[in-house]
């Protein structure tokens, strides 16, 4: 088999990503402002959740002019997004009231415009009314693709558990009823019978639902920091990346992508020399001596959430294999 590939420099690389990842526009004021605005810090929680394939919105931190979040207090939501999906899109903070209210003006930190790739935000809601909090992705001239609800941990009635509007979007969503959607269309395949769906569902059952990204993340494990992290690891052991990506569709997240040359993947204790990473499961193969292709988790077990251990660990092993062969497939080439 017959390949060609471009071979990337890993300073360039590494330049690239912090290129990738700047900052786009934030709204609401300087630091000193939104501290003076919004002096208390709220502990978060989320709630109903769903995004198309390769869309994230990931919080940092939530602040308000009170201690609590309710009807009347006004809020910040800093954080930081992804948007695959469409070239462009409006991020906002909007609140769905408990009854009917009407159309609301968008006030001016409510909304920013971004475009495809990523970065982080900043936005802003006063006089809020009795509702549920939630920052969602809308295309031009369309009803929300995709977003996350979040209220205050503690504090029950400040979460949408769940929301008819997000269950569409399956890839990511961490809806109790994440699977359903799966089950239904093996019930409308034909050919399947029905031992076929029964297989099926119960390996659905055995895998679970997604789990989404800790509200208390710890930024060594987003996307920019993994990636620099594995490009740290490439370059102590001479490696040269041509390739590499994300899949933040889950946690952990995971990286994958191709290398220079037929190499393996460096030992775990270079990848622990960085503080707080690990090489927690991975998979690797070559096409012949001129690349390798792999995918690799870099987050240790004591950063899954409580009570979901067993279920990231289930997940993990297939996702590893899904995104290697996803690499394989896409660079693989006929014969001349």
């Amino acid at each position: 088999m017959k390949k060609t590939l471009l071979t990337t420099n890993v300073h360039v690389f590494s330049a690239a990503i912090f290129l990738l990842f700047g900052f786009r526009s934030l709204a609401g004021g300087t630091d000193e402002e939104q501290a003076q605005r919004f002096p208390h810090l709220i502990q978060y929680e989320l709630g109903a959740c769903g995004f198309l394939p390769g869309d994230q919105i990931i919080i940092s931190q939530v602040r308000g002019d009170r201690e609590h979040i309710g009807p009347g207090g006004s809020y910040l939501v800093e954080g930081s997004y992804t948007l695959a999906s469409r070239a462009n899109a409006d991020l906002a903070l909007f609140c769905t009231s408990r009854g009917p209210s009407g159309p609301t003006p968008i006030q001016d930190g409510q909304l920013i415009h971004i475009a495809k790739g990523s970065g982080k935000f900043r936005l802003y809601t006063t006089n809020l009314v009795d509702g549920w909090l939630h920052l969602s992705l809308y295309p031009p001239n369309s009803s929300s693709r995709g977003g996350v609800y979040f209220g205050e941990k503690g504090n029950e009635r400040s979460i949408m558990r769940d929301q008819d509007w997000f269950r569409e979007f399956r890839p990511n969503s961490s809806s109790p009823s994440a699977n359903s959607g799966v089950e239904d269309r093996l019930d409308a395949e034909k050919g399947g019978g029905t031992l076929d769906n029964k297989a099926n569902r119960a390996l659905l059952a055995y895998l679970g639902n997604p789990t989404p990204p800790p509200a208390d993340m710890d930024s060594r494990y987003n996307t920019e920091n993994l990636l620099k992290a594995f490009t740290t690891v490439c370059q102590k052991a001479e490696l040269v990346i041509t390739k590499l990506a994300v899949d933040d569709s889950e946690f952990p997240f995971l990286l994958y992508g191709t290398l220079a040359g037929n190499h393996p993947l460096p030992k775990a204790p270079v990848f622990e020399e960085q503080a707080g990473y690990t090489r927690g499961g991975s998979v690797r193969g070559s096409f012949g001596e001129e690349s390798s292709y792999f995918a690799v988790n870099l987050v240790p077990d004591s950063q899954y959430p409580a009570g979901k251990e067993q279920a990231c660990h289930r997940r993990l092993m297939l996702r590893l294999q899904m995104l290697a062969d996803k690499v394989q497939q896409t660079e693989a080439q006929p014969p001349n």
